[in-house]
């Protein structure tokens, strides 16, 4: 908390700018790129996600101009198609304001779908799994894989088990860089990821 999570996002999507260092996408700087292109080429997935009132299909359309059929596959793509079926009116569901019918889970999956719906070329998961439900985790994680699969992903996280895969991860600390590697790296190192890691292993066995 307070490492600066938060502002690397809004620096990658460019809420502010900056003048020292530079975040370079496909070689070019990010001011290369206009707010709108970006905001269109980036998928964000919150902690929270918010769901508005309308539809799923609604919900999961957004802004786009979208079929049904695409609203569907995206649905399927990320697992969550089949929870939006057994709904009584499936994709025609009512969503009450920010989705207090559903579970933590299904709004994520709804919002994975959404997501997806886009075709993001580069994907920021915001502590993605962080509220999820035991009965939908194993989907979620799945359905994050899925996700993952040909798309550069920045993933902030907590829970040190849901980025092992990386191929790189940062180690934040008080708004700084103090750590850079590989899980397998990080862990020969013996420094704050390897403290934080065994303290949450320990938490895990308890």
């Amino acid at each position: 908390t307070g490492s600066g999570k938060s502002s690397i996002i809004n620096l990658f999507l460019r809420f502010y700018d900056f003048k020292e260092e530079e975040i370079l996408i496909d070689e070019l700087p990010i001011q290369h790129y206009s707010k709108e292109v970006l905001r269109d080429k980036i998928g964000l997935v919150l902690q929270d996600p918010f769901l508005f009132h309308g539809t799923v299909a609604s919900n999961i359309r957004m802004y786009q101009d979208i079929t049904d059929e695409e609203v569907k596959q995206a649905s399927e793509f990320v697992d969550a198609h089949h929870f939006i079926e057994q709904l009584p009116q499936g994709y025609d569901h009512k969503v009450s304001e920010k989705g207090s019918t559903f579970s933590s889970g299904e709004r994520q999956l709804i919002a994975f779908a959404r997501t997806i719906a886009a075709n993001p070329k580069i994907l920021i998961l915001d502590e993605a799994t962080a509220n999820i439900d035991s009965q939908t985790e194993e989907v979620i994680q799945t359905s994050l894989k899925k996700m993952r699969n040909g798309r550069t992903t920045l993933a902030i996280a907590h829970r040190l088990s849901t980025i092992q895969d990386a191929n790189q991860i940062f180690v934040l600390d008080k708004g700084e860089i103090v750590e850079s590697g590989t899980h397998k790296e990080l862990l020969e190192k013996e420094g704050l990821y390897y403290k934080m890691y065994q303290l949450q292993a320990g938490m895990m066995q308890e």
